[in-house]
């Protein structure tokens, strides 16, 4: 079994035996409800870049494992730097459990330092689970000399951004405040992908994407030298970059550090999925075991491993509890935050 899966199964074993062993007459309500029907996942970035590449592979699984096998189709819906989508689910989308998203990483973010298209209240969403979550890294072209965080003080670095509400402007707008730095950040790519196409033809000389993105679409890059890792961002070092240096370790007191902290920890969000706010208790909990049985499932484990994809679960459950850990940091550093989120 995946190292990773082991802390996540004993809570996602339990779950299961509760909603489906015991709970038949709900599974059969529940395969009425669900039967002949599409679930659509909207994805908040184009095609081409990581939540397309988890979103793909999840949804080819996730609908065997609804009662009922409802048909389960990705939907890419970019715009707002990626609150377009959770907009939708927030305030459009029916509560029945057939329209779901897979939030970005900068969801909590956004809303924490008041964004202006944020229109939801991300505690107020119904989270399904997470496959994995998301160590964030720089990377930059071989055309670029910085090789530290005082070289990137003095040196130019142009990076692709999708929009202020997306971590891919709000890295190194962060970075830009709190130590320094001399990033250009450049708006209006339409998704992962793209940045790092920009950076790749000579557009752009830098990107901040996810470690699992860069590694899993850009190996070949990573290995002739054209593209090199300089940081890392998240709440611990990515057992792959042990050399890397991790963004928290550069605070010079304890308040930077939290600060590093609440920033960062979007990074735990990853790759997860919410229905509506109004979704009924029996539907959340179906679309949760689901969920839970989708990340044991041969079928997904199997696709998974062949895309090379690392995968980190956690629950509905879990994930709720993360939520309400993070959207309840305290006023001072929320407002340090929110400062150092500001348009340059």
């Amino acid at each position: 079994m995946n190292g990773h899966m082991k802390q996540f199964c004993g809570v996602a074993l339990a779950a299961l035996a509760f909603a489906f062993s015991a709970g038949d007459g709900l599974a059969q309500t529940m395969a009425e409800h669900f039967r002949n029907k599409t679930v659509r996942i909207l994805i908040p970035t184009g095609p081409g870049g990581d939540r397309a590449l988890y979103t793909l592979p999840f949804a080819s699984v996730y609908g065997k494992n609804i009662p009922g096998n409802p048909t389960v189709t990705p939907v890419f819906m970019p715009g707002a730097g990626g609150s377009l989508a959770l907009n939708n689910i927030y305030s459009v989308a029916a509560p029945d459990g057939l329209t779901i998203t897979t939030p970005l990483g900068s969801v909590l973010n956004a809303q924490v330092t008041g964004d202006k298209s944020v229109a939801y209240d991300a505690r107020k969403f119904k989270w399904i689970g997470r496959t994995d979550d998301a160590t964030r890294v720089l990377v930059v072209s071989d055309k670029v000399g910085a090789k530290s965080i005082e070289d990137m003080k003095r040196e130019e670095i142009i990076v692709g951004a999708v929009g202020q509400a997306s971590e891919t402007y709000g890295n190194p707008a962060f970075m830009n405040r709190i130590f320094g730095t001399k990033f250009k950040i450049v708006n209006g790519y339409g998704a992962s992908g793209k940045i790092m196409l920009a950076m790749l033809s000579g557009e752009t000389q830098g990107a901040f994407s996810t470690w699992n993105n860069v590694r899993s679409l850009h190996a070949n890059d990573l290995r002739d030298g054209k593209i090199r890792v300089l940081l890392q961002i998240g709440l611990a070092k990515h057992p792959a970059l042990p050399e890397v240096p991790l963004l928290l370790d550069l605070a010079e007191n304890e308040a930077d550090r939290q600060l590093i902290s609440l920033m960062s920890s979007a990074t735990l969000m990853g790759q997860s999925f919410a229905a509506p706010p109004g979704v009924s208790p029996d539907v959340l909990q179906t679309l949760r075991r689901a969920f839970d049985a989708t990340m044991k499932d041969p079928d997904f484990v199997e696709k998974m491993r062949t895309l090379g994809i690392e995968y980190n679960p956690m629950t509905g459950e879990e994930l709720t509890g993360l939520v309400e850990r993070i959207m309840s940091a305290s006023a001072t550093v929320v407002e340090r935050y929110m400062a150092t989120q500001a348009s340059e």
